[in-house]
């Protein structure tokens, strides 16, 4: 009001009174609600968003779909990407934005979300730069495939939708989750399992993962050990290079598994591979396996003991 002239702020007394009587029961109901004022949220790019109580959320990335789930926010979501197929009902009730790395920001901002939630690595990143421009805070989160990842996120989101209590409870279930699941591995057999994570064929060739990916991270998590542990990120496979790498279980997306597993028997070279000779391959969901969700330690916890039926008896 520091703008108004002195006459303009005279005619307005009788009407600010009037208005706080009539609005003061509505500010009071807010607070005790437990709604915030706006405030300053530091994201995982160090991008300083300003955030209120974000009703309409657009989640842009499997996990922090699961994550406000997980923390009883799904009614506050409004969108979700193609990679949030944990809970099988956020795909079914929810607006979709297709998927995480083609969004479309006109797409996002036609269901006039108050906030967006984005893994950092969304794209394309033309369109995650015209979210950022628009008026909409966008708060981009940290997507790194590990499990102080997963606790440090929830525990950011949590803060996000005002649910402190909700996030550390959370955070202690997962907590005890990765506690179980390293008691676990600690009692497997040595040595440990070769596993080879196959994303796709193209042309006969293998696409599998090497370090530095979400399928490397899980497998870690299980127990065994990367066949393609020597290589970084995703790459094609020749032969030459398929057959001493000697893995003795496939782990494949579930969504494609029937096909992969199809081409990789009709290879001679799978074939003289141990799990070409067992025809070793455990297909899982997607979302599930390489989401890194907070149900990530029970996941990887199913997926080590179906995982372990393929090692030979000693």
């Amino acid at each position: 009001m520091t703008s108004y002239s002195v006459s303009r702020r005279m005619m307005m007394v009788g009407m600010g009174a009037g208005l706080a009587a009539a609005f003061g029961g509505a500010a009071a109901s807010a607070h005790s609600s437990g709604e915030l004022a706006q405030r300053d949220i530091t994201d995982c790019r160090g991008r300083r968003v300003v955030v209120g109580t974000p009703q309409r959320i657009a989640c842009i990335g499997g996990a922090i779909t699961e994550t406000l789930y997980a923390l009883g926010a799904q009614d506050r979501i409004v969108a979700v990407d193609t990679t949030s197929t944990w809970p099988v009902e956020a795909l079914q009730k929810k607006k979709s934005l297709g998927y995480m790395r083609t969004v479309s920001a006109e797409g996002v901002l036609s269901l006039q979300p108050d906030l967006v939630l984005s893994l950092n690595d969304a794209g394309p990143p033309t369109a995650i730069e015209q979210l950022m421009a628009s008026s909409v805070p966008v708060v981009m989160v940290d997507s790194t495939p590990t499990p102080e990842t997963i606790l440090n996120r929830t525990r950011f989101l949590a803060t996000i939708i005002n649910s402190p209590k909700e996030g550390d409870a959370l955070c202690q279930t997962i907590s005890e989750g990765f506690d179980a699941l390293a008691q676990w591995r600690r009692a497997l057999p040595t040595p440990p399992l070769k596993v080879l994570f196959v994303m796709s064929m193209q042309n006969g060739r293998p696409m599998v993962a090497g370090t530095g990916t979400a399928a490397d991270s899980m497998i870690k998590l299980t127990g065994c050990v990367n066949a393609a542990g020597s290589m970084h990120g995703y790459k094609m496979l020749n032969d030459e290079a398929l057959i001493p790498m000697a893995p003795q279980v496939v782990l494949l997306m579930a969504q494609s598994a029937s096909r992969i597993q199809s081409e990789l028997m009709g290879s001679v070279a799978f074939q003289q591979t141990p799990a070409g000779q067992s025809k070793g391959f455990v297909p899982m969901e997607g979302g599930r396996m390489l989401g890194f969700g907070p149900d990530t330690p029970h996941v990887a916890l199913e997926l080590g003991r179906r995982l372990s039926m393929f090692r030979k008896p000693v």
